[in-house]
C-alpha cells in the first residue's frame, strides 16, 4: 500500500467551483492535481497543476510542475513552466526558475526570475506541425505580403 509503485502518478480532482482548496504548509502532492475554482499552495507539488480559476503559491510554498490556470500569483518558490491564460504575478521574494507565458504579467521588486517569458493574448495556439484551416472569402480579398529579398 505505501511501498514503491510503478504506477503512474495519481491523478487528484478538486471539487466546488465556488470554493478554494488550499494545500497547507507540510503538505506534499506527487502526481497531478486538477481543480476547479481556487486553489493556494503553501506546501510542496511535484508534477502537474490544472487549475480553472487562480492558483496562489504562498511564501511557504514550492512548486516543481507543469501548470495551467486562468490567473496565477506567486509568492514562493516555483521551478518549472506556467501557462497563465490571463494573468501571472510575481511578488517580493518570490523565486521562478523556467518558462512562463501570460497575457498579462506583473513583475514586484525583489523577485528572483530566471527563464523565458512569452506573452500571448490567452488565446489556444496551435502546436508545431498542426495545420489551420483558411477562410477562403477573409483572404481572398487581403492580399499576401511579398516576401523579403
Amino acid at each position: 500500500m505505501f511501498g514503491k509503485s510503478n504506477d503512474a502518478a495519481p491523478r487528484v480532482i478538486a471539487g466546488d467551483h465556488h470554493a478554494q482548496s488550499i494545500l497547507q504548509e507540510g503538505v506534499v502532492v506527487r502526481g497531478e492535481l486538477e481543480a476547479k475554482g481556487d486553489v493556494r499552495l503553501d506546501g510542496r507539488l511535484e508534477g502537474k497543476i490544472i487549475v480553472s480559476d487562480r492558483l496562489t503559491i504562498g511564501t511557504t510554498g514550492s512548486l516543481i510542475a507543469e501548470v495551467e490556470a486562468n490567473e496565477v500569483v506567486v509568492m514562493g518558490k516555483f521551478e518549472g513552466s506556467i501557462r497563465a491564460r490571463n494573468r501571472l504575478e510575481l511578488k517580493k521574494g518570490a523565486r521562478v526558475v523556467g518558462d512562463i507565458s501570460t497575457a498579462n504579467l506583473i513583475i514586484e521588486e525583489g523577485v528572483y526570475f530566471e527563464g523565458n517569458s512569452k506573452m500571448s493574448d490567452g488565446r489556444e495556439r496551435p502546436k508545431e506541425g498542426e495545420i489551420l484551416s483558411i477562410d477562403k472569402k477573409a483572404s481572398a480579398s487581403k492580399e499576401l505580403p511579398k516576401a523579403m529579398p
